[in-house]
């Protein structure tokens, strides 16, 4: 057999076979035999905060990652040599460093609705090779380990702490001439990965991850990945001497943190939390950008089959005549291949290989993360959320694998609809219940839909994988400047979540809102008859009264 603790590297699916193949180099493409004795699947949420210190790595677009070479500063001849350059920047929190982007605050929220405010106590780890002060001209914050560790009095985790790991990091890019010193050019807005974790710190032989000298493998040293405990944990972040492995988060808190950034936010993002409340408030130098949500559950999946389990579906797909990413010691016999948690093709497999394993997880963990999208095609919510400087909206889910980019917009049946697949079990054995969540700016979703700014709709169904309605509870609010739609308690393995928004016509919200007007009946006259001695007259009138003088006969 192999060991697969070592290679791996989350936010992927990677299947591991026995006897593959192999290839040149360390990080390549291969085929999978099917002539394999095993074949094994591990899907795993991302936490890939802790995966790269602060870094510049010249030429990005190259073919070969072993040729993206890693600069020893934004000056390095490396860097002023290269035409684009991919930098790494890991968030230092605004008491540190407030010149630019830095992480402002991080609270909890009690079940009873109190807030408690989380204390700032060091960075992780607390000196690295990779920290540098900020460059003014490229608007590049300082650099202090990979995030920080933050103190949040009596919100216990399950390690009996109350300290959790907070880190942002941005991937930013530069294109210039050759030539050009790196630092001479501002950044531009930047992908960003967000997350909370409650954290205990466990005494070992440990040390701090180094810099690779590429973006591959090549020269890598055994300090330039992740780290593990001794009984095969991994560690969110490590320092000399302790590793901080991740806990549970207490019951019923929520969690929360906001971020300052010089470039606006702006696209869309994809979270691993539920019932969020985003705050985006203009600063004098950019925005502030908060968020507030209660962790989810999500599953894991880890196992390994003889191939002659392996469904013939599966088989089409894995041993195709195709070349896959390929990650590891390529002189072991396991090797990995590659896809996002957001690939169709990862939702194929895992679908298609639940049943061999009786539809459940390996394990069930918490999270609070979120991230910005990328690479995804939806002509009309890109269209309506193509505003440069605002976020289009939030898209979370705690199934392990889901759709790629933002709910896609059906015109034949006017839904948003999202897909989403994960165990059916926890594993536990408790039935696996499912969390779905929708923040959309109030104007993009009136966009999409062709809507005035008159009241909006909305219903939300879950559609499984044969057609029936599961039960949610679901929720549907509108509040400053944001639609907010929530379902909650449905069950997997694959349903697609449709949410449809309406609004009546403008006439008739307008008619129906005016009440109409009122006529006053019309009064009729009627005739009278006045004397005055010999003489007489006729009187005709709504209300007839006699002259002075006459009197009515």
């Amino acid at each position: 057999m192999f060991s697969i603790k070592k290679v791996i590297s989350t936010a992927v699916i990677l299947a591991f076979a026995v006897g593959l193949t192999t290839v040149p180099g360390a990080e390549a493409g291969g085929r999978i035999p099917s002539t394999v004795a095993n074949f094994g699947l591990y899907l795993q949420e991302s936490f890939d905060l802790n995966l790269e210190p602060d870094n510049f790595y010249a030429n990005p677009d190259s073919g070969d990652s072993n040729k993206i070479l890693r600069c020893e500063g934004a000056d390095d001849p490396i860097c002023t040599a290269a035409t684009s350059v991919m930098i790494i920047h890991n968030l230092p929190v605004c008491s540190v460093d407030a010149s630019f982007d830095c992480i402002k605050a991080v609270w909890a929220v009690d079940p009873n609705g109190k807030k408690i405010e989380g204390t700032y106590l060091n960075a992780i780890p607390a000196a690295s090779k990779s920290d540098h002060e900020a460059i003014p001209s490229m608007k590049l914050s300082a650099a202090r380990g990979f995030g920080g560790l933050w103190q949040i009095p009596g919100v216990l985790n399950s390690g009996g702490e109350d300290k959790y790991f907070v880190s942002v990091r941005n991937d930013f890019w530069s294109y210039k001439n050759s030539g050009t010193l790196l630092s001479t050019k501002p950044l531009e807005s930047g992908k960003y990965l967000t997350g909370i974790v409650p954290v205990k710190a466990v005494p070992g032989n440990y040390k701090p991850m180094a810099s690779r000298p590429t973006w591959g493998r090549l020269g890598a040293t055994e300090d330039s990945g992740p780290k593990y405990s001794p009984d095969g944990q991994r560690c969110t972040v490590v320092d000399t001497g302790f590793c901080e492995l991740p806990q549970e988060f207490p019951d019923g808190y929520r969690f929360g943190m906001s971020v300052q950034l010089t470039q606006r936010m702006n696209g869309w993002f994809h979270g691993r939390i539920a019932l969020p409340a985003i705050s985006i408030n203009p600063t004098a130098n950019g925005q502030l950008v908060a968020i507030e949500a209660e962790p989810v559950k999500i599953s894991t999946l880890d196992f390994t089959i003889p191939t002659a389990q392996v469904p013939e579906s599966v088989k089409k797909v894995i041993f195709s005549d195709v070349d896959w990413g390929i990650m590891g010691d390529l002189k072991q016999s396991a090797q990995t291949m590659l896809n996002g948690l957001d690939n169709p093709q990862t939702m194929e497999i895992m679908n298609a290989m639940l049943p061999t394993i009786g539809d459940k997880a390996t394990k069930t963990s918490q999270y609070w993360s979120y991230r910005t999208l990328t690479g995804w095609n939806n002509p009309e919510v890109t269209k309506c959320s193509g505003n440069s400087t605002q976020v289009g909206g939030v898209v979370t889910t705690n199934a392990l694998t889901y759709s790629s980019g933002p709910p896609t917009f059906n015109r034949e049946t006017g839904a948003l609809e999202y897909k989403v697949a994960s165990p059916h079990f926890e594993a536990g054995g408790k039935v696996a219940l499912g969390s779905y969540d929708l923040a959309v700016k109030s104007d993009v979703a009136r966009c999409i839909y062709g809507f005035s700014s008159a009241p909006i709709s909305a219903t939300i169904s879950i559609i499984g994988e044969s057609g029936e309605q599961k039960v949610a509870t679901t929720i549907v609010n509108e509040r400053n400047g944001w639609l907010y739609l929530s379902a909650k308690g449905f069950t997997f393995s694959s349903p697609t979540i449709k949410v449809k928004l309406t609004q009546e016509p403008v006439a008739a919200a307008v008619a129906a809102a005016t009440p109409a007007p009122t006529t006053a009946p019309t009064a009729k006259s009627s005739t009278i008859t006045c004397i005055k001695g010999k003489t007489t007259k006729k009187v005709t009138a709504i209300n007839p009264k006699c002259p002075s003088g006459y009197k009515r006969k």
